[in-house]
């Protein structure tokens, strides 16, 4: 079967075989690692819990590993000194916070994410081999949660898909877990006239309607979005990517249909709820709670994780420039806005920073093997989930950001030439 996903710069059935060898070829520590980092994605269908021990353990474990060896060469690049100052400068918000209990053991723990990537980046995927293997075990996964999404419409038709975790999530998964792979998918389908373009193209149609059947907006436009972009900076041929786009289109619109409620979720409705255009919505809500609370302590924050605490304190006819009324839910919803209510300028500048480097990081791996497919469209998974027009979750929260460092993880480690 792996022959009919193979092309030539990107040969799954070579690289099943190889990256096997050079799996047997490492030590024993580096084998049970690497095979329990191929778990990942099957362990991200269980619950948040399972997930949150499997990237915390690879973690610790790599940051022992550098202790261990004295190496920390890797820790030299811009996207985790930035990561680093923004860990310590949120403590130091936390400490100096009206609740430092709380948003310090809030922003303590947040370093695990950071870690795990540089863990898939100079560890466990340093070789593109083991990589393409990763990638093979992220599409069974997507193909796994694909079929309990379709087997809970079928079961339990509703607005809001719940499977496997019984909470309005798996549009995470789809969206953010394997999004290196549908970005893969999507470039494949636009630049080969065989069937591997063929069966890319399948089943990344397959994955972008259940995506749409979960009824989760963000997810579903950062999936679309993404997947159009990674389609046209690798190889791409107009009239297959004209092909491609046209039947995702008509296979979407056939989904609004025969679903009245989605196509109004997605229609009508998602126009009305947007943050910019209407003010009078929870949505823009949590984004100016955010915001007043940043223009309270524009320095250093209220400490990370404290907007659900402080939100509901404050005076909300104030500013009065400021269109609308306060949302307190759980968080401000927006990355940016976040930072700067919680962490402050400074905080929110080596966030910006962070955000960029990753990008530019994964980029770099575009212009040094630009025939791999991977890293080519690597660049498009960070651009994807930090862009600021949008409804995020919480920067600081558990299920998103093991969604989304998965992701990070796998697409920085496109670029290994981070030693001079």
């Amino acid at each position: 079967m792996l022959k009919y996903i193979s092309i030539p710069e990107l040969n799954f059935s070579e690289s099943w075989k190889v990256g096997l060898e050079k799996i047997n070829s490492l030590s024993k520590i580096d084998k049970y690692m690497t095979l329990f980092w191929f778990l990942g994605p099957f362990v991200y269908l269980i619950e948040r819990d399972p997930a949150d021990l499997w990237l915390t353990s690879i973690g610790i474990i790599f940051l022992a590993r550098c202790i261990k060896r004295k190496d920390w060469s890797w820790a030299s690049q811009l996207w985790f000194k930035s990561a680093l100052a923004l860990w310590i400068f949120g403590l130091f918000s936390a400490i100096t916070g009206p609740d430092p209990l709380f948003t310090f053991q809030q922003g303590f723990v947040w370093i695990r994410f950071p870690l795990y990537a540089a863990a898939a980046q100079v560890w466990l995927a340093k070789d593109r081999d083991i990589r393409i293997l990763m990638l093979l075990s992220i599409l069974i996964g997507m193909l796994i949660m694909c079929g309990i999404l379709i087997a809970e419409m079928i079961i339990e038709p509703k607005g809001r898909l719940e499977w496997p975790y019984g909470d309005l999530v798996p549009g995470g998964y789809i969206s953010k877990v394997s999004l290196p792979l549908f970005c893969v998918l999507m470039a494949v389908a636009v630049s080969k006239k065989n069937k591997a373009g063929m069966f890319s193209g399948l089943i990344g149609l397959l994955s972008i309607a259940v995506s749409s059947l979960t009824g989760e907006r963000t997810h579903f436009l950062i999936r679309a979005c993404g997947g159009l972009l990674a389609s046209i900076v690798w190889k791409p041929k107009f009239l297959m990517f004209s092909v491609l786009v046209g039947i995702e289109i008509i296979a979407v619109s056939l989904v609004f249909i025969s679903r009245p409620d989605l196509g109004d979720r997605f229609g009508k409705n998602f126009l009305r709820n947007i943050p910019i255009v209407n003010t009078d919505t929870p949505y823009w809500g949590s984004w100016r709670g955010g915001i007043q609370q940043g223009l309270l302590t524009p320095i250093k924050g209220i400490g990370p994780s404290g907007t659900r605490n402080t939100c509901k304190i404050l005076p909300s006819s104030l500013p009065n420039w400021l269109p609308g009324k306060n949302y307190c839910g759980n968080h401000p919803h927006n990355f940016y806005v976040q930072l700067f209510a919680e962490v402050g300028i400074i905080g929110l500048i080596f966030g910006c920073v962070m955000f960029g480097s990753m990008i530019w990081t994964c980029y770099k791996a575009r212009r040094e093997n630009f025939e791999c497919p991977m890293a080519a469209t690597a660049f498009v998974v960070p651009f994807g989930l930090f862009f600021p027009m949008q409804q995020f979750g919480s920067f600081y929260g558990q299920w998103g950001n093991l969604f989304m460092w998965f992701a990070i993880g796998f697409a920085i480690s496109q670029f290994q030439s981070f030693k001079k």
